[in-house]
């Protein structure tokens, strides 16, 4: 029995956010470690004692979720709430983040400000914040939780260097998180708070076992291969496979077969595309140039092969790499970069124009045939930039079979047979081609072809003597 995943109706609806439901508990059910540090912090506050837990972690890792569960077991242990968040515009406004958060009907401490707007004197408003939680702390424990700090303003981050050891004595606990990609100043906090005594928590990506249960519960039933495979991409990072989840669900691309969630389309989800693109906007145009060129070369990749293909030299091109690193969409191995996620690195790919991509898999495969090394790898792109008629890259092909012939007979016979496929029977490339592929299918054990392409070349000896 198949069924397909994608249902517009209400119901479906109500399943939906039920399963996003799901999707959040299985994220938490990974983070029992982390889940028992952050009650321990809210229990320390009950019984009178305040506390700071620091949560890093890089973008969709699940901060959010984890502060958003926390914030409704404080409010149902009577906490009182003060929960918000950075964002880019409060590079602007000295001070926003934490007085808007500390707002409440209760709260009128804050809104007696001198003058008209929001007033900058640091002192000013160290004096009302303080104020304003040892003012709540005297009637019940309070949570205060901010999120997204690597945007919060040095304002902001002095403020919350000061206030945790000032009320250390008061029922206050602090729960504060921010994006472990560099953010030099919103480190210096998170170093200092951590010499004071606070509890540091690094979110890991999910284990394996972890985003399969995300899937299962997704979908009712376990992934097949193709799924796990697709999900894999994502390297545990749960908002990702979320969004891929979602836009499969979006797109009807799962169905279920004989009690597998099995891929009825091998289409990314648009949804994948749109993060993407999301991520790229937020960079320059020399580090966007160098994840799309990166994109096509492959999983991992080296930057002199990347600075060779934009013309640049790799020293050029270091802005551009911390750039992308500091944005967590690419990381550094001993000797190569590589996407954070595989899944974003074939959204990117596919970005590009299908001309376009295929012009640069045959720059890439020209470069490393013209240097003599990868052959295969070398194959490989070529196989993907070649089309009949392209006169360029079937030379390329030719060349690849030829060098591969004895090191990787079985590609030297993909790569031959390929170019013969493409090249028009009329060419007078076809015949030497056709040479070239009966040798390689011979040398890779593939005699049934071998012996059909002989046969079709003494056929048309045959034709050409009558």
């Amino acid at each position: 029995m198949t069924a397909m995943i994608g249902d517009s109706s209400p119901e479906a609806g109500g399943r939906t956010k039920q399963r996003e439901r799901s999707i959040g508990r299985e994220v938490l059910h990974a983070r029992a470690a982390e889940q028992k540090m952050v009650r321990d912090l809210l229990r320390r506050a009950r019984r009178r004692a305040g506390g700071v837990v620091l949560v890093e972690g890089e973008p969709g890792i699940g901060k959010s979720v984890l502060l958003r569960d926390t914030i409704d077991e404080a409010a149902e242990l009577g906490f009182s709430l003060a929960a918000g968040a950075a964002d880019q515009l409060d590079q602007t406004i000295p001070f926003f983040a934490l007085p808007a958060a500390l707002r409440d009907p209760s709260a009128d401490l804050i809104t007696d400000a001198p003058g008209r707007g929001l007033p900058t004197a640091a002192a000013w408003w160290m004096t009302q914040i303080q104020a304003n939680l040892e003012h709540r702390a005297a009637a019940a424990p309070v949570l205060v939780c901010l999120d997204d700090l690597h945007w919060a303003s040095p304002a902001i981050l002095a403020a919350l260097r000061a206030l945790p050891r000032t009320l250390k004595r008061h029922p206050v606990a602090w729960l504060l998180a921010r994006s472990s990609t560099p953010h030099h100043t919103a480190d210096y906090l998170f170093d200092q708070l951590e010499q004071d005594g606070a509890a540091r928590l690094m979110l890991a990506p999910l284990d394996w076992d972890a985003v399969v249960a995300m899937l299962t519960d997704a979908f009712g039933v376990p992934p097949d291969q193709a799924l796990a495979d697709l999900a894999s991409g994502a390297a545990g990072n749960p908002s990702l496979v979320a969004e891929l989840i979602g836009g499969l669900r979006d797109e009807h691309a799962v169905q279920v077969t004989e009690g597998r969630a099995v891929l009825a389309s091998a289409r990314l989800p648009r949804r994948i595309h749109r993060l993407a693109q999301q991520r790229l906007d937020g960079l320059g145009q020399r580090a966007r140039h160098l994840l799309v060129t990166a994109a096509v070369l492959g999983p991992a990749f080296r930057l002199e092969d990347v600075a060779e293909m934009l013309g640049e030299t790799p020293a050029t091109l270091l802005p551009a790499v911390e750039e992308a690193m500091d944005a967590a969409i690419m990381t550094a191995a001993e000797h190569a970069f590589a996407f954070r996620h595989q899944l974003l690195r074939r959204a990117v790919g596919e970005m590009v124009p299908r001309p376009a991509r295929k012009a640069l898999h045959r720059q890439y495969g020209e470069i490393l045939l013209a240097r003599g090394e990868s052959p295969a790898r070398a194959a490989g792109h070529l196989l993907q930039a070649a089309h009949p008629g392209d006169h360029a890259s079937l030379a390329g092909l030719d060349t690849a079979a030829a060098q591969t012939l004895r090191s990787a007979p079985q590609t030297a016979a993909n790569v031959a047979l390929r170019a013969l496929e493409l090249t028009d029977p009329a060419d007078p490339a076809a015949l030497v081609r056709a040479v070239a592929a009966a040798e390689a299918l011979t040398a890779a054990g593939r005699l049934d072809q071998a012996a059909v392409i002989a046969h079709d070349l003494l056929a048309r000896d045959r034709k050409s003597v009558v």
